[in-house]
């Protein structure tokens, strides 16, 4: 196959067992990767009924066809599961490195099933996968989690885990990648918890070919040269006037400062938008839309928070109703709801079962990237189609501002070696939406 690695991992983390399956042509063809292909896999294996912390409830993680590509902003993946009551699916998109380092390591996706004794972690390296233990890093926050396994696997490895939150089975939970990329609300964070497995760990040398590298690339280089000078790629650092020093988080006038952060992107990023970096390697999130004096201080608290596992904006909300955090102590309030403190009881609720009052959408370096939403809830059907399949080609919503479906379908074509002509990748996003009931 040309675009996809035709591979799926299945781990039953019940018994141990690694099954590696080819991915279905067909499948690939009618669902792409990403949410499309997630949400068909859960939906065709697991029963409507089975609740999101049933061994049965299947956690999946898919990249798309496009992900890990020259394509602008191509650095997607999705993880699929049902974690809500109501029994409809989650879909969180998020950005990073690692979707494209599963594809490198030689898979397309990862299905987990059942739930394992004592906490687990799966290493994926070009092609090998194996479970090991992890109880030495239960109850760890993201950021020692993943230096801890990166020290156990390869130093050039890239982590997605769960912290004490999503152990502690929190409904504000996520799941985070390369320490500061997370799945949004819907608590997915919980449903890793509640399988035992604390991280996937992936790293991968293998390379996969597209079908016309040139036409591929031409189109690539076309998209990037329009994305960057679209406002939303403008409006970087700089829109917020001085510059952010990486060492100290403090801001400083003078933008040539040599130790400035400079805005980068996640892989692939045409837009550069959503982070800084520094010159030793650190990426440092942006808040964006807030005023420069807001900045630091919400960019620090959002590291905590995401460093316990976390949703930003679902766990302030949380903490704001159960009357904590008044003081400005919101970082310590995190850590104790994180870790099951009941703090947040108020009127005899249990903050760890409390709704999650603002749906809303992934985040990704610490801010809202775009709605996860169908269209009978916010956006017209063109929007939801073309949001569906951004998801589910494995590349960025931030790409909404330039790309239309014939761009999209120029690419999948040259990467893929399959011609969809638009109203083919209009009956695929609409294949997508439709399927089954899903939020994110």
């Amino acid at each position: 196959m040309f675009g996809w690695r035709g591979r799926l991992l299945r781990v039953n983390l019940t018994n141990g067992v690694i099954d590696r399956e080819a991915l279905a042509p067909e499948d690939a063809r009618d669902y792409l990767g990403g949410r499309g292909l997630g949400i068909y896999l859960h939906a065709k294996n697991v029963p409507a009924s089975t609740a999101p912390t049933d061994p049965e409830n299947h956690l999946i993680f898919t990249t798309g066809p496009l992900t890990g590509t020259l394509a602008p902003n191509g650095g997607r993946y999705t993880v699929v599961t049902r974690a809500s009551a109501a029994g409809a699916l989650m879909a969180a998109s998020i950005s990073g490195k690692w979707g494209p380092g599963l594809k490198s390591a030689g898979f397309d996706g990862i299905i987990f099933e059942g739930r394992a004794a004592e906490p687990a972690y799966l290493w994926v390296n070009d092609g090998a996968a194996e479970l090991r233990p992890a109880a030495h890093a239960k109850g760890k926050p993201v950021a020692e989690t993943t230096d801890l396994l990166l020290k156990e696997t390869d130093a050039k490895a890239l982590v997605s885990c769960i912290g004490p939150a999503g152990e502690n089975g929190l409904d504000c939970s996520v799941i985070v990648s390369d320490g500061f990329s997370a799945a949004g609300r819907g608590g997915a964070g919980a449903v890793m918890g509640s399988k035992n497995l604390k991280a996937v760990v992936v790293c991968g040398t293998e390379g996969f070919r597209v079908a016309d590298h040139s036409r591929f690339l031409k189109c690539a280089i076309e998209l990037r040269s329009f994305m960057k000078v679209r406002a939303i790629a403008l409006k970087g650092a700089w829109e917020h006037g001085p510059v952010l020093k990486a060492d100290s988080l403090e801001w400083v006038p003078e933008r040539k400062d040599s130790r400035a952060a400079r805005t980068r992107g996640c892989f692939g990023c045409a837009t550069s938008f959503s982070s800084f970096s520094s010159g030793d390697g650190r990426v440092l999130p942006l808040l964006a839309g807030s005023p420069s004096a807001e900045i630091s201080e919400r960019l620090s608290e959002y590291r905590q928070f995401v460093n316990w596992g976390l949703d930003y904006a679902a766990a302030k909300t949380i903490l704001a109703a159960s009357g904590n955090g008044r003081d400005g102590s919101f970082a310590e309030m995190a850590r104790k709801l994180a870790s099951g403190d009941p703090l947040g009881q108020k009127d005899g609720e249990d903050t760890l079962s409390a709704p999650i009052i603002d749906r809303g959408p992934c985040i990704a370096d610490g801010y809202a990237i775009a709605p996860r939403i169908p269209a009978a809830d916010g956006l017209d059907e063109a929007a939801s189609d073309l949001m569906a399949i951004l998801d589910s080609t494995g590349l960025c919503p931030f790409l909404y501002a330039g790309i239309s479906m014939d761009l999209i379908s120029e690419l999948l074509g040259a990467a893929t070696g399959i011609q969809f002509s638009r109203q083919e990748i209009l009956q695929v996003a609409q294949r997508i939406s439709q399927s089954v009931r899903w939020t994110a």
